[in-house]
């Protein structure tokens, strides 16, 4: 019988020193896989941040403006002031309201002698203050025929407005309208006098008009 002289350490050598390659060559290899195809790690994405920008779906925080700060739609606008200037309120107001808790919406409708008022407001958290900026430019720049227009300070982060005039020498047709926008809110008040024999002008209107939008901003906040 033929005894075969053991193995010796140094034989084995070549073959530990592949097999170790072997195994950190597979390991790089899948690193480079997970790599690339952006692996997904599910413990990582509950601290994923969404950082806003202009025109995308999320504000970086909630505004200061919250749905149900008035019961009733009509009480966030001042009829004594409408009936001073001569157009007291006819009939019932109309009123609407919806809460969905950060965002809703109000709007009240008054029918007044010789004229009418409407206030409407909406609560949104995706409004995308470039959008209102752009009916803004145009309505300042290309405003319609018969229609006086201009930017307003001091009224929410940017507000603008727009009176038309379609009356005659014998009857008055004044519409102004006013919008504005602060944080999560944005508002719009219109403010129509029409009839005959009635001495009111463009500026009393307009005025009158921004001094209610004025009131539902502060009655809001």
């Amino acid at each position: 019988m033929t005894v075969r002289p053991p193995v010796s350490s140094r034989n084995r050598l070549p073959w530990l020193v592949a097999a170790v390659c072997a195994v950190l060559l597979v390991a790089t290899v899948v690193s480079a896989v997970v790599v690339l195809s952006g692996g997904k790690d599910d413990s990582s994405a509950a601290g994923t941040t969404t950082t806003y920008q202009p025109g995308g779906p999320l504000r970086p925080t909630p505004g200061k403006y919250k749905p149900g700060k008035v019961a009733n739609s009509c009480d966030a606008l001042d009829f004594s002031a409408t009936a001073k200037l001569g157009f007291p309120v006819t009939g019932t107001p109309v009123h609407q309201e919806t809460d969905a808790g950060t965002t809703g919406s109000l709007e009240c409708v008054a029918d007044l002698d010789n004229g009418a008022l409407t206030g409407q407001a909406s609560y949104e958290a995706t409004e995308d203050p470039e959008i209102f900026e752009e009916s803004k430019t145009s309505a300042i720049q290309t405003p319609p025929a018969d229609t006086t227009s201009g930017a307003i300070s001091g009224l929410g982060s940017s507000a603008y407005f727009t009176v038309e005039d379609r009356g005659n020498a014998t009857s008055t047709y004044l519409t102004a309208v006013v919008e504005a926008i602060d944080e999560n809110l944005s508002l719009r008040i219109t403010f129509k006098v029409t009839g005959s024999g009635l001495h009111t002008t463009r500026e009393e209107v307009r005025k009158a008009a921004e001094d209610q939008a004025h009131t539902m901003l502060d009655r809001l906040r």
